[in-house]
């Protein structure tokens, strides 16, 4: 935190002094402002930035509302351009390019607005420069704008997870995974409750910086500004020191657990009427899965979407390598757990099912009546087209179709164990987890599959964003990947990737140990009582905006009043 607060002090003077030279125009320190706020996530990972983002940001787009706005998607979209790059890995040509232009280029409206929102409840005389009109505000005028200003970052970031089904990637509080005693506070808030220290002490140093540049010299009531959001990350770190120090309940047994990873190339999984291409990525997952078998496991699981197109393949070379596969189940009595697509009334599902020891695959090829739980929440463009229904020549822009939506979670008993299956992404959708662990269930299982962005960063911001399930609901997460970060994180956030390290765009299987505790697993108070603190600053950054309003009303007929 000491050095956030330094370079954030630096940062600031230097570009100050810049920018009163007319070096620098306020357009491009606005996109250097969204790069630093990337550096906070995969690739760099420099977790200061993030403390750094939303002060360089305002810094940035200080002025007039309409001004800020603009300055403000800037900023956000040199932020969104540069983190979400890995989308133009998805083999769809040229759609790549134009979802990651649109994705990015709409994302860029949350810090444009949270910019425009900053700026409009600012009091001072926006005709004198920053520093003479933050002066003339009272202590507690300043105080109350830098709160409001971390509130409506929440609350645009709580937005952003919700409008159109949500895109929760990134939040500026799921880059502070490593500092643990801050990042346990999610327990009780949510990953959003540390956006929100995050964003408060930052704006709140750049306040403290602001008023040492305008005395000339360093003084204590300069760190007024910052008594406030250091008491807010004290209180966090308090409540996050509590939870680690939280006695885990005892633990009854483990389950071993095989996971395994095919990297199978997304184009590979799109070509059905390839036979020879079906064959090959059948052999290989059989293969693995034989290995796997190969020494004793309790739970064999396979990735989204991993089991291949039956009718695809030679039915004899079928018949021989799944009775093969099955002999060396029946032997061991493992579970097994396939990301598979199935159809209800001619509708496809991106789901997962439940086989156990003495379950047929070739008996029942499309699972009928067996455990499964279907996707939840689908992601647009990629299994869903928004107004489809409406406008039928829209669905053909989803490249793997149109899915259906599945009801809710399902748990998998294993005998000795519970799971909740989440897919793809739900893994960082809060809501969705949330709802899945229930105290019945001893971990979540996630199957997903990062074969779509190829080679790039996207596999680690996504791991890293799946930890905060992991911290938010007291359960231990388990991810098998077609690529990616497979192994497993515990309650802690803390990630356990096996002996042996696994490439992460290579094929293979991973062995993990996951703790089974003993009783019903409690429920943390965020699992109790929701996203409370994110739509808690919702409604209250808009009845900030309406009494303002209000306020601009009457004193606009005031004036009217009084030109009579």
């Amino acid at each position: 935190m000491s050095t956030g607060r330094a370079c954030l002090g630096f940062g600031l003077r230097h570009t100050a002094r810049v920018n009163e030279r007319g070096g620098i125009k306020p357009w491009a320190l606005a996109a250097v402002a969204g790069l630093v706020w990337a550096a906070a996530f995969p690739p760099v990972t420099f977790l200061p930035a993030a403390w750094l983002a939303p002060a360089l940001l305002l810094w940035a787009t200080r002025g007039r509302p309409r001004r800020a706005f603009g300055l403000g998607w800037v900023a956000g979209a040199a932020h969104y351009f540069s983190s979400l790059s890995w989308l133009i890995y998805i083999p769809v040509q040229p759609g790549n390019y134009a979802g990651w232009l649109a994705l990015s280029a709409y994302c860029a409206l949350y810090p444009a607005l949270w910019a425009a929102f900053c700026w409009r409840l600012y009091q001072g005389d926006r005709e004198k420069s920053l520093v003479d009109g933050l002066a003339e505000l009272s202590p507690r005028a300043r105080l109350g704008w830098g709160a409001t200003c971390a509130a409506g970052w929440v609350a645009l970031e709580c937005l952003r997870g919700w409008v159109i089904t949500g895109f929760p990637w990134n939040f500026l509080g799921a880059a502070q995974l490593e500092f643990t005693r801050l990042a346990l506070v999610a327990a009780w808030t949510g990953v959003l409750g540390v956006s929100l220290v995050v964003a408060w002490c930052s704006v709140g140093g750049m306040l403290a910086v602001l008023h040492v540049r305008f005395e000339g010299r360093f003084q204590m009531g300069s760190l007024r500004e910052l008594a406030a959001p250091a008491g807010l990350l004290f209180v966090a770190v308090m409540l996050g020191s509590l939870e680690l120090s939280r006695p885990l309940a005892k633990e009854r047994d483990q389950l071993e657990i095989t996971l395994v990873q095919p990297a199978i190339p997304q184009t590979v999984l799109w070509d059905v009427g390839n036979a020879e291409a079906q064959a090959n990525r059948f052999d290989q997952l059989m293969d693995l899965s034989e290995r796997a078998l190969s020494q004793e496991t309790e739970l064999l699981v396979w990735p989204e979407a991993a089991q291949p197109p039956w009718l695809a393949l030679d039915i004899s070379h079928l018949t021989n390598r799944i009775n093969r596969l099955e002999a060396q189940v029946a032997r061991t009595g493992a579970w097994r757990v396939w990301g598979a697509d199935t159809a209800t009334n001619r509708v496809p599902y991106n789901s997962a099912v439940l086989l156990d020891a003495n379950t047929s695959v070739l008996a029942n090829p499309a699972h009928l009546g067996r455990p499964l739980y279907s996707k939840q929440h689908l992601v647009m463009f990629g299994e869903y087209v928004p107004l489809g229904e409406v406008f039928p020549f829209l669905k053909s822009l989803a490249p793997v179709g149109n899915f259906g939506r599945g009801t809710g979670p399902v748990v998998f008993d294993l005998g000795k164990a519970r799971t909740s299956v989440i897919i793809c992404f739900e893994d960082v959708v809060p809501a969705i987890a949330r709802r899945a662990a229930t105290p019945e269930v001893d971990f979540l299982l996630n199957l997903t599959n990062d074969g779509w962005f190829g080679d790039s960063h996207q596999q680690w911001q996504h791991a890293r964003s799946a930890a905060w399930r992991a911290i938010e609901t007291r359960r231990p997460l388990v991810r098998c990947c077609n690529n990616g970060i497979t192994g497993w994180i515990d309650e802690r956030g803390k990630f356990h990737l096996g002996a042996k390290a696994m490439p992460v765009h290579s094929p293979g299987i991973r062995r993990v140990s996951v703790p089974l505790r003993e009783g019903q697993r409690t429920q943390t108070f965020y699992q109790r009582t929701g996203d409370w603190l994110p739509w808690g600053a919702v409604v209250a950054c808009v009845v900030l905006l309406g009494r303002q309003w209000l306020k601009r009303k009457k004193d606009s007929a005031e004036d009217a009043e009084t030109a009579k």
